[in-house]
C-alpha cells in the first residue's frame, strides 16, 4: 500500500522557501521525490498530515509520538482558553446575581476586605471634592465643644478622626469613612445641652467604627463596586463615587440600632450622660413640618427611642458629670 502526500520539500539545493512534491508512505518507509540527499518536508493538507500519522509506517516513530504529544497540548491548551473566555464572560453576570441575593452581607464582607489607610483615603478625598461647597467655622467655641467630644469617644480609635463646623442652618450631621465628622451649626443651636450634641456624635462616631459608611457606599455603587473590588481597583471607585453618595446616604434600620447601641455603650464608657441620645432623637421625632435632614439621613422610629429608654433605666444617673462649657449652645462666632 502506497500513500501520496503533496508536501513542501526543504533541504540542500532547494529554494529558502521549500519545493513541491511528493511524500510516499508505503511500507518500505517514507520516500520523499527530491533525490537522495537528506529532506525535510512540510505536509500542506492538514487532514492529510492526520492521515499520515494513523499509518503503521510512521505512527510508531518517535517523531510521531513527538507530533501527537504537541497535538494534545494545542487541544488541551485551546480547550483551558474556551473555558477561561467562558468565564470572564459569566463573571459579570454571575456577581450581579450574588449582589442581588444579599447586598447587605456581600458589602458588609467587602467593606471588612478594604484596609483602614484606604478607607481614610476615600473619606478624606470625598471631603477635599465637598470642602468647596461647606462654609467651614473650624474655630471657635462650637467647633471647640465638637472637638472636645469626640476626642472623649474615640480614645482607643484605629482612626484619627477630623471633626468640622459648617455654617449652616440646617439641622445635620455625617460621617464619612475613615473618620471624617461634619457638624451643622444648626444641629449645635438645636441642642438644649451639650449632653445632646453628644449623643448625636456618639451615634455618627460609630457609624465610622462600624465602617456603616463605607458599607453602605458599597452598597449604594452595587456591581460596579464589587467589580472594582475583583479587578482590585476598588479603591480609585469608591473616591470616585463618595462624594456624591455620602451626604444623602440613608442607613439600614440595623445600622442604624447598632450605631445607638454602640454610641450609648462609648458614651457611658466616656463617663457622659447617655440621656442625651434619646432627648435629642425625641426631639426630632417632633419636630414639624419638614423634617430635618438629619432624619432623611437617619430615619428615626419609635422603637429605637424605646429601646435606648430602656437602657436608660438600667445606668444609675449620678455617675456622670455635667459636660462644661461656658455658655450652650455655643457661640458660633
Amino acid at each position: 500500500m502506497r500513500d501520496d502526500v503533496r508536501a513542501l520539500i526543504f533541504g540542500p539545493g532547494l529554494p529558502p522557501g521549500g519545493a513541491h512534491g511528493t511524500l510516499t508512505v508505503s511500507v518500505m518507509g517514507v520516500e520523499i521525490a527530491a533525490g537522495e540527499r537528506s529532506r525535510r518536508a512540510h505536509v500542506l493538507d492538514p487532514a492529510s498530515a492526520h492521515r499520515l500519522l494513523t499509518l503503521s509506517a510512521l505512527s510508531t516513530t518517535p517523531q510521531a509520538a513527538t507530533l501527537k504529544g504537541a497535538q494534545r497540548k494545542t487541544r488541551v491548551g485551546r480547550s483551558m482558553g474556551h473555558v477561561i473566555l467562558a468565564a470572564a464572560l459569566a463573571l459579570p453576570v454571575l456577581l450581579l446575581l450574588w449582589f442581588l441575593s444579599s447586598p447587605s452581607v456581600i458589602a458588609g464582607w467587602v467593606a471588612g476586605k478594604v484596609p483602614v489607610d484606604q478607607e481614610v483615603a476615600v473619606g478624606r478625598q470625598a471631603f477635599d471634592s465637598l470642602r468647596g461647597r461647606l462654609k467651614l467655622k473650624d474655630s471657635g467655641p462650637a467647633f471647640d465643644a465638637v472637638q472636645s467630644i469626640v476626642a472623649k469617644l474615640t480614645p482607643n480609635s484605629r482612626f484619627k478622626y477630623e471633626v468640622h463646623v459648617a455654617e449652616d442652618d440646617t439641622i445635620n450631621a455625617f460621617a464619612m469613612p475613615g473618620g471624617v465628622i461634619v457638624v451643622h451649626t444648626g444641629l449645635i443651636a438645636a441642642t438644649t445641652r451639650a449632653e445632646e450634641l453628644a449623643g448625636v456624635l456618639a451615634h455618627e462616631v460609630q457609624h465610622v467604627e462600624l465602617r456603616h459608611s463605607l458599607r453602605g457606599l458599597i452598597k449604594e455603587i452595587g456591581l460596579r463596586g464589587l467589580w472594582a473590588f475583583v479587578m482590585g481597583d476598588l479603591g480609585a471607585t469608591l473616591a470616585g463615587q463618595a462624594a456624591l453618595e455620602l451626604t444623602t446616604l440613608r442607613f439600614s434600620r440595623d445600622d442604624e440600632q447598632e450605631a445607638d447601641d454602640r454610641g450609648f455603650d462609648a458614651l457611658v464608657s466616656a463617663g457622659i450622660d447617655p440621656a442625651g441620645m434619646p432627648a435629642f432623637f425625641k426631639l426630632m421625632g417632633e419636630k414639624a413640618g419638614e423634617p430635618p435632614a438629619f432624619i432623611s439621613t437617619h430615619p428615626l422610629s419609635e422603637d429605637r427611642e424605646r429601646e435606648l429608654r430602656r437602657r436608660l433605666a438600667t445606668v444609675p444617673q449620678a455617675g456622670f458629670t455635667p459636660l462644661s462649657f461656658p455658655r450652650w449652645p455655643p457661640d458660633q462666632e
